[in-house]
């Protein structure tokens, strides 16, 4: 058996203990279906209105969870109940919201198609565990809405009369992880299809050639303009650390899969170019955004990425920067974001460790960023690579 040498815990006692039964008690709605994420510090409802993004991303951690960490019956009623949800949001046209009521209804929408590439994964690792032919036809209609959106963005919602049209780096990094999660259940169902891998392919090849990476001024630029005009403020320079650590270790592991170095070296850049040189030494953690109005204050999701991010890095290419960097993450990670009472991370803290936002779920915090580290993090140090999380 393979062993990996950079195990910082036990991450699926963390994960079984600490942070899924935070959301299996206080967050899964069974009266409404769905789930609500506006939670404080103990898991008290701040807010009822829900995010779709989490019932298809929350469909995915419970999914995951039952299948690599314990089957729980408590994880397979989740299941349950975020997926009837989808029958209460999804528009006729097989599209979803941005954001709804409790019970569905006063939906609200975005440019990006978020929702319906979360619901597909979700849909996805869902069948696994249930294997009903209508989860499965799900998840490829929502794929294949985002795949059409992906080939042809101009037939997506307009953008508003006052923002300068552009290409978001997330996309791309999205997508990719939509392909591989599809291109996962298909081939372990009996499912494979050629178009999960033509759209990993594509993206990879977006990322290279696309226009966000300057390979001059080491950096991934989040927008770029999709007409003539140039973008502005605050579009305009922004770049993303936490998606381009996304990016990097989903490309790495698309790497591993394919067993492609030319694809591995993408993903080597992509965790060097994440943030400006020297920035990750003087600070130890990991910005929302270079040009941020605000670099003083860390939120929890750019820190999960980073730290399995480096990991795989370093898993990979044996390059003891990159185990120096995940080391440094973690243990502040641990430190200052974990609730060892209550369970799961808060949302914010200040560059000194002090919790600024004690919430542990927002209109944009779930069970996603924090359950998905762990899961790769068990795949590298109980297996010695990340195959397990991607199978």
């Amino acid at each position: 058996m393979k062993t990996y040498g950079g195990a910082y815990m036990n991450y699926r006692k963390y994960l079984l203990e600490e942070v899924m039964p935070f959301w299996v008690n206080h967050a899964i709605d069974r009266e409404e279906g769905g789930i609500i994420t506006c939670l404080d510090k103990t898991g008290n409802i701040k807010d009822t209105t829900k995010n779709v993004w989490f019932v298809g991303r929350s469909l995915w951690s419970f999914s995951l969870a039952y299948r690599l960490a314990e089957a729980k019956p408590e994880y397979l009623e989740a299941c349950e109940v975020l997926y009837s949800f989808l029958d209460k949001c999804t528009r006729p046209d097989g599209t979803l919201p941005f954001t709804c009521d409790r019970d569905g209804s006063n939906e609200k929408y975005r440019q990006l198609y978020y929702s319906e590439a979360f619901a597909a994964i979700g849909c996805a690792q869902y069948y696994r565990i249930c294997h009903k032919e209508e989860v499965w036809q799900r998840a490829e209609k929502f794929f294949d809405i985002c795949y059409s959106f992906y080939q042809n963005p101009e037939t997506k919602v307009p953008f508003p009369d006052d923002t300068i049209p552009y290409r978001c780096f997330g996309i791309e990094m999205i997508m990719l992880n939509l392909a591989q999660f599809m291109r996962n259940a298909a081939e372990a169902e009996g499912k494979a299809d050629p178009k999960y891998d033509a759209l990993a392919k594509e993206t990879i090849r977006q990322m290279i050639v696309g226009g966000h990476i300057s390979d001059e001024e080491k950096v991934v630029r989040e927008y770029l303009p999709i007409t003539e005009t140039p973008l502005k403020p605050p579009q305009l320079d922004y770049t993303c650390p936490g998606h381009v650590y996304e990016a990097a270790w989903f490309v790495l592991c698309e790497g591993e899969v394919q067993n492609d170095d030319e694809i591995r070296a993408l993903g080597f850049k992509l965790l060097d170019y994440a943030l400006p040189e020297g920035f990750e030494k003087e600070i130890s953690l990991v910005v929302t955004g270079i040009n941020d109005p605000d670099l003083n204050n860390y939120i929890w999701w750019p820190q999960c990425e980073a730290i399995v991010a480096y990991h795989l890095g370093y898993n990979i290419s044996k390059n003891e920067k990159y185990l120096h960097i995940a080391k440094q993450l973690e243990e502040f990670s641990f430190a200052h974001f974990a609730d060892h009472e209550n369970g799961e991370w808060y949302t914010e803290v200040d560059k000194d460790g002090n919790v600024v936002n004690s919430d542990k779920g927002t209109i944009l915090k779930g069970p996603f960023h924090l359950p998905r580290m762990l899961f790769g993090m068990m795949s590298l140090t109980e297996n010695g690579d990340i195959l397990t999380y991607m199978s």
